[in-house]
């Protein structure tokens, strides 16, 4: 397997496809369709062509959706009324619950992936590239054509390197590689730590089924360099010369809970769920956009992103680096300890705007800022405990200056203050914890703070298990927990979580019942402390049934046990769980069929996937 494959796999993101990968690697081994050698070169292709499947299976849950929705005339009722009735007041994160249906398939998918590596002596070059079509998406009049370039399809050129290996003599090595590539930092295994940042995702390749991490980690171009600086203790060092984001899933395909931080949002909506979310089909205020009384039906526009790769074309110098120190420790039982300081760029955006220039809502703006120069330090350490037959692996780090959102609700008032200047009636005006703005002011939507990040994995491969009638079992238990330090009262300022729909501010003219805010959000911000675990055990029979197929059923569960995550990204919403039951298949390492099912209960109306549970089959030929 190459190393940088390997590498991957250690950073996982989603785990009920890594529960997946984890049979699928107990399972199967590389092939090469292509493996040419002679005394001082050798050429390898791999491809891997799948086709999987997947179907919604639980009905929508009112408490996801807009209120709008199940009574476009909702406005006209008393607020009383309209705290009463079916619906959240929100339709900023409903579009994908309602493009689909229980019942109905939410992605249909060819897969192809293929990888060559060409080596000559000590020196070689690494290709790989992917295509995808997804027939249901790509066909779903619901999805804007950005949405359709993320998920319906496209092909692209992920890794592409050359690379030498270098012997200093006394036992010590070197090594250089240039290009696109990806690298795997730190210890996190299913829970993102704050060395997982090094390169971004496509959240939208993970959700699918039968996908590998090969798929879904998007290569940076950078020089990358290992040297040994005595048997025992290791240097690396990168250097990027190109910067890119994660990609989430796009506005209004399944798994999507933004509508409008996306590719393809267009408008951040300021009616709490009572109107339309497309401005230009609201009754009245579609015709003519600018009375007051129509402001609240309106949505923000979207504006330019502000990415760090705006001032000039790719690749470029980013001003982005990271140095490793190992060191690995025979005498306390083979222990690696790893030294670690990165300096990067958001992969992921935070949302900021601008505040109204008149009385049009339209003349006020929010945009994604992807915030500079960011610092993680962190250290890590994996060792065997228990006669070695644990693995036992763990990481912590902090970020000096790590950029949180602040809660959008406020943010979308501050753009509004600028109207309380016509506004006669104070308890119509828009209050934000952020203050009041002049018009057109630029208003930053996020605050760094001091975070630091901890998680720890245990790892077991049983061998056999005569009770189950397995030949092997692996158990995998993880659990993380992040801490913000001084991060303001809820009273102060509110930072981001999932399912705040109005605002929390308690203590001025704003608090709930009214037309601004028709309830005082309670609960569901973000926290100073959060943590959860995650749990996996995936067994394994060979020539299950006497066949030549090896079978690897698995159970993961995932669970958010308190405390909420500021994001954007956060890893935990309190009391937020979910289950995955799967099986793969696999023939001669060249076959794979995997099923899975996976259910998301917890959380409340703050687990905005709570609806959304689905069954997934694929089908996998590897040449």
């Amino acid at each position: 397997m190459n190393t940088q494959q390997h590498n991957a796999t250690r950073a996982v993101l989603r785990p009920s496809l890594l529960a997946g990968a984890i049979g699928m690697a107990l399972a199967a081994g590389s092939v090469h369709a292509i493996d040419l050698g002679g005394p001082n070169y050798s050429l390898n292709i791999d491809t891997t062509v799948s086709y999987s499947t997947g179907i919604r299976v639980a009905d929508r849950d009112d408490d996801l959706v807009g209120k709008e929705h199940f009574n476009p005339a909702i406005s006209a009722l008393p607020i009383e009324q309209q705290v009463q009735a079916r619906g959240r007041f929100s339709n900023n994160s409903d579009d994908g619950n309602l493009n689909f249906d229980s019942g109905e398939v939410i992605f249909n998918q060819i897969r192809i992936l293929s990888e060559m590596e060409f080596s000559y002596k000590n020196y070689g070059a690494f290709v790989r590239g992917n295509f995808f079509h997804d027939f249901k998406l790509e066909n779903k009049d619901a999805l804007s054509s950005d949405a359709k370039d993320i998920a319906g399809q496209r092909g692209r050129l992920l890794d592409a390197y050359v690379y030498g290996n270098f012997d200093l003599g006394g036992g010590r090595l070197a090594s250089l590689r240039v290009g696109r590539q990806v690298v795997s930092w730190g210890e996190s295994t299913f829970i993102p730590g704050g060395l997982s940042v090094l390169n971004p995702v496509d959240v939208t390749s993970l959700r699918t089924a039968g996908a590998e991490l090969r798929d879904a980690f998007i290569p940076l171009g950078m020089v990358r360099g290992t040297i040994d600086l005595s048997p025992n203790l290791s240097a690396e060092g990168l250097v990027f010369f190109e910067w890119d984001r994660v990609e989430p899933e796009a506005r209004g395909t399944f798994f999507s809970s933004n509508d409008f931080a996306v590719d393809g949002g267009q408008y951040a909506m300021l009616g709490f769920g009572r109107f339309s979310d497309d401005p230009l089909n609201l009754p009245g205020c579609g015709v003519d956009p600018t009375p007051l009384n129509c402001m609240p039906a309106l949505g923000l526009p979207r504006a330019d992103d502000d990415r760090p790769d705006d001032s000039g074309s790719a690749p470029q110098a980013t001003g982005e680096f990271g140095a490793a120190l190992r060191y690995f420790a025979p005498w306390l039982n083979d222990t690696e300890f790893g030294l670690y300081y990165l300096h990067y760029h958001s992969r992921l955006p935070l949302v900021s705007g601008t505040a109204v220039t008149n009385t049009d809502v339209s003349s006020g703006r929010f945009n994604l800022v992807y915030p500079e120069d960011i610092d993680v330090i962190a250290g890590s350490f994996n060792t065997t405990i228990f006669d070695s037959k644990w693995a036992w692996q763990g990481e912590v780090s902090y970020s000096p200056n790590l950029p949180l959102q602040i809660d959008d609700v406020e943010l979308l008032f501050a753009g509004l203050s600028p109207l309380n200047n016509v506004i006669p009636e104070p308890v119509l005006r828009f209050r934000s914890q952020l203050g009041d703005f002049e018009a057109g002011e630029d208003i930053r939507g996020f605050m760094r703070r001091d975070v630091s990040r901890a998680q720890m994995t245990l790892t077991r491969l049983t061998g056999p298990v005569q009770w189950l009638g397995a030949n092997d079992v692996a158990l995998v238990g993880e659990v993380g927990a992040m801490h913000v330090w001084d991060l303001p009262d809820q009273s102060e300022l509110s930072f981001n979580g999932p399912g705040t729909d109005t605002t929390g501010a308690v203590g001025n003219e704003l608090n709930g019942g009214d037309l601004r805010n028709p309830v005082t959000t309670q609960d569901g911000f973000a926290t100073s402390f959060s943590w959860g675990y995650r749990l996996v055990i995936a067994p394994t029979y060979n020539s299950f049934m006497g066949t030549a197929w090896n079978l690897t059923p698995r159970i993961a569960f995932n669970h958010d046990v308190t405390g909420v995550s500021p994001g954007p990204g956060g890893n935990f919403v309190e009391d937020r769980k979910s289950i995955t039951l799967g099986a793969n298949f696999s023939l001669l390492s060249r076959w794979g069929v995997n099923f899975a099912y996976t259910n998301f209960f917890g959380g409340g109306k703050n687990n905005l996937l709570k609806d959304r549970d689905f069954a997934s089959a694929s089908i996998s030929y590897s040449f």
